[in-house]
């Protein structure tokens, strides 16, 4: 391995960059294990990655995946194994140390400074490594790198008002400039809308055109079979198997991931709701309601919509067209500015999410430990939050076992109900928040993008779940997506947001797909 500072071309930021034979791994991880209380998360699990390769790691949620990224990347230190870099031991006991030797960890939750705009975002990276650079430098690289990743932003942008798309240019951004030869995509394309999605594989193409290795971690079999040259699938913290591109078959794979363990329950019930009745009084209203961004600017745009009892509402949307706005409005987070919002006929615009909650609305969300659960609260103490807004009070041997009930009956992994929530996997942190919404919401549900995050067993257990929840309880559902195939699948009714202006309401048995894709992109 040979280390060296060169220029970026067009500026004087100087970069680590590295030149890595392609006759040996460019990083070989060999019989990592990695114990967390109760958990065995690694279980002396091997991998070679090569220069010049996109591979990808696939399993499902709490497979072990994401921790060995970590364990990569010097933010866990593994108990028992090693990690070569060309060769040579490499033992990073913190994300420096990987960056030192070329090796990026892109998380699948942007690791930015809300309130620095994104050129301070990268100007503080670079000088953290040792990079030494000038503010107007730095801004007019910024300019440069998003567009040759293919998303131009504004340099001047803050990055709390940005949505998560240009968060993760921002973090690829960092990646490209502090010369990383070995790239760690933890998930990332979660988050991302299929027209982001293929241009970050052409940039994912691009980095392995210059030799870069590239390890794609996901839960997705297509993703993985479109982009991978090679895939490693997990399953129980242990590698079961690695394909080579010839070998690549959707359903090998999902035997591998799953290993036969239900995967088909899901998908033989539950997956169907009885049409709800015309007469019905809705049960979420909004009247012509207005609301802003961040920035001051219209996001919602005269809203109107409606669900009744035993209903599912599909909203879709490519993304940035209000949807998270919509879902603020209705759990109480953001403020209406004009028109009415209304549950159970009760008029409760801007009453805050206190008295939504109160009134039995559960909310699922992309960004769980954003908006649901306190990272560093237990999982026992999440659920008392919950427990809160509903009015109720039960004693912390009550609780305790509730939680410790429903991570067995949704399967969520962790040591115990005492376990912190930021210690589970991202799957898991989505399935314990669905688990604790299903079970508090007694009136209506918002869901945003409530399956990003989730393995195709997870997505298909939720939905069933959901869906008898419904035709069962009477449950309303909000049920907001950029995934059109989605709302297809889970909704009795479909509207259409585009630039916060919902553009038609339609009936998901007979609306044909083609007219919900021209309302998408007019």
């Amino acid at each position: 391995m040979v280390r060296k500072l060169g220029k970026i071309p067009g500026g004087k930021v100087r970069r680590l960059e590295m030149v890595f034979s392609s006759t040996q791994p460019a990083l070989r991880v060999t019989g990592v294990t990695k114990r967390f209380p109760g958990v065995l998360a690694l279980d002396r699990v091997s991998l070679d990655l090569y220069s010049g390769e996109i591979h990808s790691l696939l399993g499902e949620n709490g497979s072990g995946k994401s921790t060995l990224a970590k364990v990569i990347a010097g933010i866990y230190v593994p108990d028992e194994g090693s990690i070569e870099v060309l060769g040579k031991p490499l033992k990073p006991v913190s994300p420096a140390d990987a960056i030192n030797h070329g090796i990026f960890y892109l998380p699948q939750s942007p690791n930015l400074i809300d309130k620095l705009t994104v050129t301070e975002n990268v100007l503080l990276t670079l000088r953290s490594y040792g990079v030494m650079s000038k503010v107007k430098e730095v801004k007019g690289l910024v300019i440069r790198e998003a567009q040759n990743i293919g998303s131009p932003i504004d340099p001047e942008a803050e990055v709390g008002k940005l949505s998560y798309t240009q968060k993760q240019v921002v973090e690829l951004m960092k990646a490209s400039l502090l010369g990383t030869r070995i790239l760690l995509v933890d998930e990332v394309t979660t988050y991302l809308p299929r027209s982001v999605r293929e241009k970050f594989y052409e940039y994912l193409n691009r980095l392995k055109s210059e030799g870069k290795a590239v390890l794609l971690i996901t839960h997705k079999i297509p993703e993985a079979i479109e982009v991978a040259d090679r895939i490693t699938v997990m399953r129980s913290g242990k590698v079961v198997k690695t394909l080579e591109r010839k070998e690549f078959d959707i359903d090998l794979i999902r035997k591998l991931m799953f290993e036969n363990n239900g995967l088909s329950a899901y998908t033989a019930e539950g997956l169907s709701v009885e049409h709800i009745t015309k007469d019905e009084k809705a049960v979420i209203r909004l009247e012509d309601v207005w609301a802003t961004d961040e920035s001051g600017n219209y996001a919602l745009r005269g809203v109107r919509i409606s669900v009744r009892p035993r209903e599912i509402l599909g909203i879709v949307g490519i993304s940035g067209s209000g949807q998270r706005e919509l879902s603020e409005v209705l759990i109480g987070l953001r403020s209406v500015e004009r028109g009415r919002y209304y549950l159970d006929g009760v008029d409760v615009t801007n009453k805050g999410s206190k008295v939504v909650r109160a009134a039995g609305v559960g909310f699922v969300s992309e960004v769980p430990l954003y908006y649901s659960l306190s990272g560093d609260l237990s999982l026992t103490e999440n659920m008392a939050l919950v427990i809160r807004d509903g009015g109720l009070f039960l004693s912390l041997k009550s609780l305790s076992a509730k939680t410790r009930e429903i991570m067995e009956k949704y399967g969520i992994v962790a040591a115990s109900p005492k376990t912190q929530a930021k210690v589970l996997s991202g799957g898991n942190v989505m399935r314990f928040v669905i688990a604790r919404e299903l079970e508090f919401a007694r009136k209506a549900l918002i869901a945003l993008n409530p399956t990003r995050s989730l393995d195709e067993r997870s997505v298909l257990s939720f939905i069933s779940t959901l869906k008898k929840r419904v035709r069962r309880d009477g449950l309303s559902v909000v049920y907001i997506s950029e995934s059109l195939d989605e709302v297809l699948q889970v909704s009795d009714v479909i509207a259409v947001i585009n630039n916060g202006k919902i553009m038609g309401v339609y009936d998901r048995r007979t609306v044909e797909r083609e007219v919900l894709e021209k309302l998408m992109v007019m």
